[in-house]
């Protein structure tokens, strides 16, 4: 069987979460420990944060904590935002109203990364990768 090449990617938040429960899908674990630069969006810990605050999420500690222990542990590079990206994301076709994902997307864009996730609509944007 040919192996596939290795792919930088880019975790979404459902993909960070799984990623920490140790449920991540087989074929998205094996980009990750094959990935030359896995990527998480620093909107994830924001997202995490949202949904422990609304009682939506628990975790065991503080978001913070909880989120810097998995990059940390797992070797994630954060990747912030500037104005080129959230400008790049409101531009996106009206695909995905959450504009969390839509900032991934624009992100995967820019660093040429394939998004890891369970969202499939994220797909449906032109030009971006996804697995799971």
């Amino acid at each position: 069987m040919a192996r596939r090449p290795a792919v930088n990617v880019l975790l979404d938040t459902c993909a960070v979460l799984a990623l920490a429960r140790g449920d991540l899908p087989t074929d998205a674990s094996a980009a990750l420990r094959a990935a030359s630069e896995a990527c998480v969006c620093i909107v994830s810990p924001w997202e995490v944060a949202i949904k422990v605050a609304g009682g939506k999420l628990r975790l065991l500690e503080p978001p913070l904590s909880w989120f810097l222990g998995l990059t940390e542990r797992y070797g994630l590079r954060e990747l912030s935002l500037d104005a080129q990206i959230v400008c790049a994301a409101a531009a996106l076709p009206p695909i995905h109203r959450d504009p969390f994902d839509r900032v991934l997307v624009a992100l995967a864009h820019a660093h040429n990364l394939t998004v890891l996730t369970s969202d499939t609509s994220i797909a449906s944007y032109p030009g971006t990768t996804t697995l799971w």
